[in-house]
């Protein structure tokens, strides 16, 4: 971990609502303009996304960019669930946080 900046891990869950039972075009549209952000690590799964960024305003314009673009494609109402842990002390990442809890030593 020596010589990392801490980085800023999130968690975001976006879809619309009132749009039917299916969101997956909606999801993937989202997930597509986060790409756009070089600076940041995206790892998808299939209740969320998780997010490394260098900073905090890198998390916020991925929230804004994928609000967006579900949008643009017309929902009336979108739902987003943000979570962020900004770590000052050290730097962490997701890989680090997970090796932590399954018991694997960095």
């Amino acid at each position: 971990m020596a010589g990392r900046k801490p980085k800023v891990i999130a968690d975001i869950t976006i879809f619309p609502v009132g749009v039917g039972p299916s969101v997956g075009d909606y999801v993937r549209e989202a997930f597509k303009s986060m790409k756009t952000i070089k600076c940041l690590k995206l790892m998808p799964n299939a209740m969320s996304t998780l997010i490394e960024a260098d900073d905090l305003e890198g998390v916020l314009t991925a929230a804004r960019k994928a609000h967006d673009a579900i949008a643009k494609m017309g929902a009336k109402r979108v739902y987003i669930i943000l979570r962020i842990d900004h770590r000052l002390d050290k730097a962490e990442n997701a890989e680090y946080k997970l090796k932590r809890i399954i018991g694997k030593k960095s």
